[in-house]
């Protein structure tokens, strides 16, 4: 009789375990992945702006298209998206010039369940043209 018990008791601890062991994992993939996906948001933001503030100085479309590459280099081996408005033929003295930086993250946690995968993260900015 107390050998039965004491099994179940054995089947219970394992049953607990498992549970918060799943609450618990979830947690820290959760940590890591909203992290992964802020630092590449504030990447993306400052690629944003690099290219604008290089538009708003009168460069090329191509001197634009590598500061933002630069500026994204540490984010590795993702699709960039990088549209201008208007053109460099068609940038006047106080008009302004709109950069709109679009990234696709792969997830690396088995969180795509819950949020889309890849996951799209998008800045604009926009600056005068001086």
């Amino acid at each position: 009789m107390l050998r039965r018990i004491y099994s179940q008791q054995q089947g219970q601890a394992l049953m607990e375990l498992a549970a918060a062991l799943t609450v618990l994992l979830l947690i820290v993939f959760g940590i890591v992945e909203f992290s992964r996906i802020g630092y590449t948001y504030i990447l993306v933001a400052h690629a944003s702006r690099e290219g604008a503030r290089m538009g708003a100085l009168r460069h090329s479309d191509d001197q634009i298209y590598l500061a933002v590459n630069d500026a994204l280099a540490a984010i590795g081996n993702v699709p960039i998206v990088v549209s201008i408005d208007p053109n460099d033929t068609q940038r006047y003295r106080r008009e302004p010039v709109t950069v709109q930086v679009t990234v696709e993250l792969p997830l690396l946690t088995p969180l795509g369940v819950v949020l889309p995968n890849p996951f799209q993260i998008r800045c604009k900015t926009v600056m005068r043209v001086e």
